[in-house]
Protein backbone atom coordinates (compact mmCIF):
# COMPACT_ATOMS: atom_id res chain seq x y z
CA UNK A 1 0.00 0.00 0.00
CA UNK A 2 1.20 3.56 -0.77
CA UNK A 3 2.51 5.58 2.12
CA UNK A 4 0.87 8.78 3.28
CA UNK A 5 3.65 10.82 1.61
CA UNK A 6 3.19 8.86 -1.60
CA UNK A 7 -0.57 9.50 -1.54
CA UNK A 8 0.03 13.23 -1.05
CA UNK A 9 2.48 13.32 -3.94
CA UNK A 10 0.01 11.47 -6.18
CA UNK A 11 -2.79 13.90 -5.22
CA UNK A 12 -0.51 16.87 -5.91
CA UNK A 13 0.41 15.47 -9.34
CA UNK A 14 -3.26 14.93 -10.20
CA UNK A 15 -4.10 18.48 -9.09
CA UNK A 16 -1.31 19.95 -11.24
CA UNK A 17 -2.47 17.84 -14.18
CA UNK A 18 -6.09 18.96 -13.72
CA UNK A 19 -5.06 22.61 -13.48
CA UNK A 20 -2.96 22.31 -16.65
CA UNK A 21 -5.94 20.86 -18.55
CA UNK A 22 -8.18 23.66 -17.24
CA UNK A 23 -5.67 26.30 -18.37
CA UNK A 24 -5.47 24.79 -21.87
CA UNK A 25 -9.27 24.57 -22.02
CA UNK A 26 -9.56 28.21 -20.89
CA UNK A 27 -7.08 29.38 -23.54
CA UNK A 28 -9.00 27.48 -26.20
CA UNK A 29 -12.30 28.98 -25.01
CA UNK A 30 -10.89 32.52 -25.15
CA UNK A 31 -9.33 31.85 -28.54
CA UNK A 32 -12.72 30.62 -29.77
CA UNK A 33 -14.36 33.82 -28.56
CA UNK A 34 -11.66 35.84 -30.35
CA UNK A 35 -12.23 33.82 -33.51
CA UNK A 36 -15.98 34.52 -33.33
CA UNK A 37 -15.28 38.24 -32.81
CA UNK A 38 -12.92 38.32 -35.81
CA UNK A 39 -15.40 36.54 -38.05
CA UNK A 40 -18.18 38.91 -37.02
CA UNK A 41 -16.20 42.19 -37.04
CA UNK A 42 -13.64 41.45 -39.74
CA UNK A 43 -10.66 42.40 -37.56
CA UNK A 44 -8.87 41.55 -34.32
CA UNK A 45 -8.60 45.04 -32.84
CA UNK A 46 -10.21 44.79 -29.41
CA UNK A 47 -10.27 47.41 -26.73
CA UNK A 48 -8.86 46.40 -23.34
CA UNK A 49 -12.33 46.37 -21.76
CA UNK A 50 -14.08 44.39 -24.51
CA UNK A 51 -16.36 41.63 -23.18
CA UNK A 52 -17.40 38.75 -25.41
CA UNK A 53 -19.62 35.88 -24.32
CA UNK A 54 -19.43 37.10 -20.73
CA UNK A 55 -15.62 36.93 -20.77
CA UNK A 56 -13.13 39.81 -20.59
CA UNK A 57 -11.68 39.08 -24.02
CA UNK A 58 -9.82 42.41 -24.36
CA UNK A 59 -7.99 41.83 -21.08
CA UNK A 60 -7.17 38.26 -22.11
CA UNK A 61 -5.66 39.47 -25.38
CA UNK A 62 -3.60 42.06 -23.51
CA UNK A 63 -2.25 39.28 -21.27
CA UNK A 64 -1.31 37.27 -24.37
CA UNK A 65 0.67 40.26 -25.65
CA UNK A 66 2.45 40.65 -22.30
CA UNK A 67 3.32 36.94 -22.35
CA UNK A 68 4.60 37.37 -25.92
CA UNK A 69 6.82 40.32 -24.97
CA UNK A 70 8.15 38.37 -21.99
CA UNK A 71 8.96 35.39 -24.24
CA UNK A 72 6.44 33.17 -22.43
CA UNK A 73 3.86 32.67 -25.19
CA UNK A 74 4.36 29.38 -27.06
CA UNK A 75 5.08 29.79 -30.77
CA UNK A 76 1.99 27.79 -31.79
CA UNK A 77 -0.23 30.23 -29.88
CA UNK A 78 1.58 33.19 -31.45
CA UNK A 79 0.99 31.71 -34.91
CA UNK A 80 -2.69 31.09 -34.18
CA UNK A 81 -3.23 34.63 -32.88
CA UNK A 82 -1.33 36.21 -35.78
CA UNK A 83 -3.36 34.11 -38.24
CA UNK A 84 -6.44 35.94 -36.93
CA UNK A 85 -4.73 39.27 -37.57
CA UNK A 86 -3.70 39.96 -33.98
CA UNK A 87 -0.80 42.40 -33.77
CA UNK A 88 1.41 41.03 -31.01
CA UNK A 89 3.01 44.50 -30.71
CA UNK A 90 0.34 46.95 -31.88
CA UNK A 91 2.49 50.01 -31.15
CA UNK A 92 5.31 48.73 -33.37
CA UNK A 93 2.80 47.73 -36.04
CA UNK A 94 1.28 51.24 -36.04
CA UNK A 95 4.75 52.82 -36.25
CA UNK A 96 5.51 50.64 -39.27
CA UNK A 97 2.20 51.60 -40.90
CA UNK A 98 2.87 55.30 -40.39
CA UNK A 99 6.45 54.96 -41.64
CA UNK A 100 5.08 53.30 -44.78
CA UNK A 101 2.60 56.15 -45.27
CA UNK A 102 5.43 58.65 -44.85
CA UNK A 103 7.50 56.78 -47.45
CA UNK A 104 4.55 56.91 -49.88
CA UNK A 105 4.06 60.63 -49.16
CA UNK A 106 7.77 61.32 -49.82
CA UNK A 107 7.67 59.31 -53.05
CA UNK A 108 4.68 61.31 -54.26
CA UNK A 109 5.62 64.78 -52.97
CA UNK A 110 9.42 64.60 -53.22
CA UNK A 111 9.96 65.52 -49.54
CA UNK A 112 9.03 64.36 -46.03
CA UNK A 113 8.03 67.77 -44.62
CA UNK A 114 4.41 66.77 -43.99
CA UNK A 115 2.09 69.62 -42.98
CA UNK A 116 0.83 69.15 -39.41
CA UNK A 117 -2.81 68.69 -40.37
CA UNK A 118 -2.17 66.34 -43.30
CA UNK A 119 -4.16 63.07 -43.35
CA UNK A 120 -2.90 60.16 -45.44
CA UNK A 121 -5.05 57.09 -46.00
CA UNK A 122 -7.23 58.02 -43.02
CA UNK A 123 -4.25 58.49 -40.68
CA UNK A 124 -3.01 61.80 -39.21
CA UNK A 125 0.40 61.60 -40.83
CA UNK A 126 1.35 65.22 -40.13
CA UNK A 127 0.60 64.81 -36.44
CA UNK A 128 2.57 61.56 -36.38
CA UNK A 129 5.64 63.24 -37.93
CA UNK A 130 5.39 66.02 -35.31
CA UNK A 131 5.26 63.36 -32.59
CA UNK A 132 8.40 61.74 -34.01
CA UNK A 133 10.12 65.15 -33.91
CA UNK A 134 9.16 65.53 -30.24
CA UNK A 135 10.45 62.02 -29.56
CA UNK A 136 13.71 62.98 -31.29
CA UNK A 137 14.02 66.17 -29.23
CA UNK A 138 13.85 64.30 -25.92
CA UNK A 139 16.65 61.87 -26.76
CA UNK A 140 19.30 62.19 -24.07
CA UNK A 141 16.90 63.59 -21.49
CA UNK A 142 16.18 61.81 -18.23
CA UNK A 143 12.86 60.04 -17.81
CA UNK A 144 11.66 62.83 -15.49
CA UNK A 145 12.57 65.50 -18.07
CA UNK A 146 10.78 63.54 -20.81
CA UNK A 147 7.65 63.14 -18.70
CA UNK A 148 7.66 66.89 -18.06
CA UNK A 149 7.51 67.34 -21.83
CA UNK A 150 4.75 64.67 -22.06
CA UNK A 151 6.90 62.49 -24.31
CA UNK A 152 8.10 59.46 -22.43
CA UNK A 153 9.55 57.37 -25.27
CA UNK A 154 12.48 58.79 -27.23
CA UNK A 155 13.15 57.58 -30.75
CA UNK A 156 15.51 54.65 -31.00
CA UNK A 157 18.67 54.94 -33.10
CA UNK A 158 17.04 52.64 -35.67
CA UNK A 159 13.91 54.82 -35.88
CA UNK A 160 16.08 57.93 -36.30
CA UNK A 161 18.05 56.23 -39.07
CA UNK A 162 14.91 55.13 -40.89
CA UNK A 163 13.23 58.53 -40.65
CA UNK A 164 16.37 60.37 -41.74
CA UNK A 165 16.62 58.00 -44.72
CA UNK A 166 13.23 59.35 -45.80
CA UNK A 167 14.46 62.90 -45.39
CA UNK A 168 12.73 63.88 -42.16
CA UNK A 169 14.11 67.18 -40.90
CA UNK A 170 14.09 67.37 -37.10
CA UNK A 171 13.68 71.15 -36.97
CA UNK A 172 11.85 72.18 -40.15
CA UNK A 173 11.92 75.86 -39.14
CA UNK A 174 15.74 75.91 -38.97
CA UNK A 175 15.93 75.44 -42.75
CA UNK A 176 13.74 78.43 -43.61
Amino acid sequence: PPTRVGQQQLMAQRMVSTMAVELVDRWERMYGLLLAFCEREGHAKLLEGHVEGGERLGSWLTRQRFAFKAGRLPSLRIERLEALGVAMDPIAEQWERMHGLLAAYREREGHANVPTGHVEDGEKLGTWVETQRRRYAVRGMSEAERKAKTTSTPLSDEEVRRLEALGVVWDPFAEQ
